[in-house]
């Protein structure tokens, strides 16, 4: 979020700063975006791999559609399952238990 004058945004409506913090968040939206597309294009360029942007790193449409809706929870547009990632680490921590009874 940018930093704005003071005297400005105390002159302001309720509305007018509502509106005002909306716009902020979906200039947010829009950056974070950018640099979903940013990973994307490296990914392609490195891997020659084409992958789609709402599914695989940001929903962007979703994020929008949740803060025009007053959803305060808009970064969570991208749902990351971490199953695989915590039975990775259980089967490390076993594994590593035998290496140890061992030596």
């Amino acid at each position: 979020m940018k930093i704005y004058d003071v005297d400005l945004i105390m002159s302001w409506t309720p509305n007018e700063y509502k509106a005002f913090k909306k716009g902020a968040l979906l200039q947010d939206v829009d950056d974070l975006e950018n640099m979903a597309r940013m990973a994307v294009f490296h990914r392609i360029a490195t891997n020659k791999k084409k992958l789609n942007i709402e599914k695989d790193l940001f929903d962007a449409r979703s994020a929008r559609k949740r803060i025009i809706d007053g959803d305060n929870a808009w970064k969570e547009s991208k749902k990351i399952d971490t199953t695989r990632h915590t039975k990775a680490q259980e089967a490390m921590k076993r594994w590593a238990e035998n290496f140890n009874k061992k030596g």
